[in-house]
């Protein structure tokens, strides 16, 4: 279910640890938690998402960041702009997520 997709443009390697987490995997962990706090959810999540994308490859943060097409959730957010906006992004992307399943 899950592709990574290599950087396109690599930060600085010390940020991996300690950006990557706030940027990507914690909003994305929340947003889907928040999604299937119930059946209804689980099974439309299960039924509508087949692959999930994290890539660094365009000069998008927050919201601008994250699309949902064709069963593909992308995150194509700097990993190092705006870091510790965690909620934010995580609620943007539970109504992403809401709106197209």
């Amino acid at each position: 279910m899950t592709l990574l997709t290599p950087s396109v443009r690599a930060p600085p390697s010390h940020l991996y640890g300690k950006d990557w987490p706030k940027v990507f995997f914690e909003p994305l962990v929340g947003a889907l938690s928040a999604i299937t706090v119930d059946d209804m959810g689980r099974e439309a999540l299960k039924a509508k998402l087949s692959k999930i994308v994290i890539a660094n490859t365009t000069s998008s943060y927050g919201a601008s960041a994250f699309t949902f097409e064709g069963g593909t959730l992308t995150i194509d957010h700097e990993p190092h702009t705006n870091v510790d906006d965690v909620t934010l992004r995580t609620e943007a992307l539970r109504e992403l997520l809401e709106r197209s399943l």
